[in-house]
């Protein structure tokens, strides 16, 4: 079992150093929503109702797949496609139905054990409402600041 468990470290480690966000591409983005595509897999942020939702396409299968669970703040929506853009990892869902990541040492995991192998801390992503607060381990660049402020709903300025 410590075998496999270091072999999947190894593995980890070997993912997690490779940039997988230089293979993406942003195909486009608009007021309402934003796509980034790579080789038949396309990530989209889209508005829905009062929040905003981020999916999963594989377009040669069919399959489609929420990143978010539900409707969420833009920057949250944002912080799950960048997530899974960076370092391939689905937000897990809590009992509560909060959208949550493991933080190790190494960087974000996917926790699947009650009692993880190494110690981890839960970084919950439905609460980031700008891009000052995305966690350390998502990469805010030009591109995303970019989409931030075109997708960003306009304040009204009447009172309610």
């Amino acid at each position: 079992m410590r075998a496999l468990g270091r072999a999947w470290a190894r593995l980890r480690d070997t993912i997690s150093t490779t940039n997988v966000d230089e293979t993406w591409s942003l195909e486009w983005s608009r007021r309402i929503e934003t796509r980034w595509s790579y080789r038949g897999e396309l990530i989209d942020c889209f508005r829905f109702d009062d929040g905003y939702v981020t999916t999963v396409q594989y377009k040669r299968q069919g399959v489609r797949w929420q990143l978010t669970p539900g409707q969420v703040p833009l920057a949250s929506a944002l912080a799950m496609a960048k997530l899974y853009l960076e370092h391939r990892l689905t937000p897990q869902t809590d009992r509560d139905g909060r959208p949550f990541i493991g933080l190790t040492d190494h960087g974000p995991v996917q926790v699947f054990e009650e009692i993880p192998p190494e110690p981890v801390e839960y970084v919950y992503l439905d609460g980031i409402r700008t891009l000052e607060e995305f966690p350390e381990f998502i990469t805010v660049d030009e591109n995303l600041q970019s989409v931030f402020e075109r997708m960003v709903p306009a304040q009204s300025g009447t009172p309610r």
